[in-house]
């Protein structure tokens, strides 16, 4: 047998039924036990089954009488109303490809690429991810830097970090970020198709924008289209693709344009970024940012971690010149720069080693302006041109407010005094 519990019920045991007595119906309790009462027993049992058979019939006819001549052309409005609209939205979503991504309990069937996906413009057709990922994924490459970190004993110690680029021209120029082979010995590429990794010459770097320009030598390469991140609008489609983990080359992720402008301080610089939930991962720096016309509106270099779909992208107008200008020059012209590298001297820091607060000189560069104004290494910067200085960040926004051939006045503490030196910005392309 079976036994079900319910609650704190006891036990309710489900059994066959045992020597069940006979029931007779509503006048059962009537029969004859001397014969004189069975007659009438079954002429009240006749009464009450006919007056029991004159309700219902009467209920049925009274319901078929109502729905047939009282309610049919509201019933019908209704029903050709949810019919129109079912073949409607089965309609739209067949002309759209029968993309089932999603279905509401109307029916209708979303999907974020259709959503996100501009409309034509002009001469600009408007692809769908498998034709944006056919376009820019043969361009978009992996690329394998060998960078030091010390050495041991006198033996230099290697580590290979890996990211993305895409090839902006059919001779082999491709751009990446800065930090994907910041401080490389050699680097490589491995093209879309191609078994090996090609050596590529590192034509030149930009820490301010996080930009670099790789070159190798091959012809008749595919190269991508660069759009206009100006144009860009938030919610409509953007599409990364990259080289996820070193290890997933040619991952595409889809999602849109989260935000535009979003000011980002990584590493004592302030970009201004576009926000993304496209999956961005470790390895996918360097890599492109399409929109729905297939052109790189963004160079994805960033994403918050810890968090779910929150990635950065450079907004492509914001380096264009800067990539023409690494390809022509190896280096951003136009740029003043002062020939040193600094480190922030917080109030913590200051308070350990009896420093004032400021930026801390750990480099001069050799026939820099600053050694040329005899600013030396160990020199605290404590204002420039008069406004006090307590982050490196302020350093690059002061600098870069100037043009080359502006002079500046640099306050530092030096041994324990105070010297105010004057340096003319030089053009170059470091910090």
């Amino acid at each position: 047998m079976d036994t079900f519990t319910n609650g704190s019920q006891p036990p309710v045991q489900l059994m066959e039924p045992v020597n069940a007595k006979v029931n007779y119906g509503l006048f059962g309790r009537l029969h004859n036990k001397k014969g004189a009462w069975k007659t009438s027993s079954i002429i009240l049992t006749i009464v009450g089954a006919t007056l029991v058979a004159a309700l219902i019939i009467g209920s049925a006819s009274l319901m078929f009488v109502f729905f047939r001549y009282v309610r049919p052309s509201n019933i019908s409005t209704s029903t050709t109303q949810t019919i129109a609209a079912a073949q409607k939205d089965t309609t739209a979503a067949t002309a759209a490809g029968g993309d089932t991504a999603a279905t509401d309990s109307s029916g209708k069937i979303f999907s974020i690429a259709d959503a996100a996906t501009l409309p034509d413009s002009g001469s600009k057709k408007a692809l769908s991810t498998t034709e944006i990922a056919s376009k820019v994924g043969p361009a978009t490459v992996s690329i394998l830097a060998e960078v030091s970190y010390g050495s041991v004993n006198g033996a230099q110690q290697l580590a290979e970090a890996s990211g993305s680029g895409f090839i902006v021209s059919a001779d082999g120029y491709i751009v990446t970020n800065n930090h994907v082979i910041e401080g490389a010995t050699a680097a490589k590429v491995i093209v879309p198709g191609e078994k090996d990794p090609i050596d590529a010459v590192i034509v030149g770097t930009d820490s301010t924008t996080d930009i670099a320009v790789l070159k190798i030598d091959r012809t008749n390469l595919p190269f991508v289209t660069l759009g206009d991140s100006d144009s860009l609008q938030v919610g409509e489609l953007a599409v990364a693709i990259g080289n996820p983990f070193g290890e997933l080359a040619g991952s595409v992720t889809v999602g849109v344009i989260s935000a535009l402008d979003r000011e980002v301080s990584i590493s004592n610089t302030k970009y201004n970024l576009l926000q993304t939930d496209a999956s961005i991962n470790a390895g996918n720096s360097g890599g492109p940012l399409v929109n729905s016309y297939g052109e790189v509106v963004g160079v994805t270099n960033a994403k918050v971690s810890g968090g779910e779909g929150i990635g950065f992208a450079i907004p492509i107008n914001d380096v264009k010149t800067v990539i023409e200008d690494l390809i022509n020059n190896g280096f951003v012209t136009g740029r003043p720069v002062l020939g040193i590298g600094v480190v922030t001297v917080d109030q913590a820091t200051a308070d350990q080693y009896g420093w004032p607060v400021g930026a801390y000189i750990r480099q001069v560069d050799a026939n820099s302006s600053a050694q040329k104004a005899g600013l030396l290494v160990g020199d605290i910067i404590t204002k420039i041109d008069g406004t006090d200085i307590t982050t490196t960040e302020q350093v690059i926004e002061i600098k870069n407010s100037h043009k080359v051939g502006d002079s500046i006045t640099v306050t530092v503490v030096r041994n324990g005094g105070t010297l105010d030196i004057t340096l003319t910005l030089q053009e170059g392309s470091a910090t």
